[in-house]
């Protein structure tokens, strides 16, 4: 069962985007298992997504490097092993790798985040990856127009 903060993408993905989706897909890794948390299709783009939720209510990374390289590590650490179980499923396409959290994990001020924000995307830029980071906070309200009080 996917963890409430994957729930709500997925939701998002599917009530918001319409888009095709995923959850949860284990692979292994030396001495254990990690996961996809989602991967996701958009069918009026023919563009696939492999999305890393990171949500920490009361957290906020430092603007030193190494707390966007945490970020970074999502999709690096075990790499051949993400994208082989990637392939599993799409072959050979390319996916835009998306971490979906907090405005606040990256910082409360617009400086800050927007400076961090600009370092993710070029330490994935200079790994090969296209990279998109999406809030909850810009998610949530979408969502909510979406769903009728009185239906489901």
């Amino acid at each position: 069962m996917a963890e409430v903060n994957e729930e709500i993408l997925e939701q998002y993905l599917k009530v918001v985007k319409r888009w095709f989706y995923i959850g949860d897909i284990p692979f292994t890794v030396p001495h254990n298992y990690s996961n996809i948390d989602v991967l996701g299709y958009d069918p009026s783009t023919n563009e696939y997504y492999d999305f890393e939720v990171k949500f920490r209510s009361a957290f906020s990374l430092t603007n030193d490097g190494e707390a966007i390289g945490y970020l970074v590590d999502q999709f690096e650490k075990f790499k051949a092993q993400r994208e082989e179980k990637i392939r599993e499923f799409i072959g050979l396409s390319k996916t835009i790798k998306v971490v979906v959290t907090t405005k606040k994990m990256l910082g409360k001020s617009e400086s800050k985040r927007s400076e961090m924000e600009s370092t993710f995307h070029k330490k994935m830029k200079a790994l090969g990856y296209k990279s998109e980071l999406w809030y909850f906070d810009d998610m949530i309200p979408e969502l909510v127009k979406q769903v009728d009080v009185k239906g489901r």
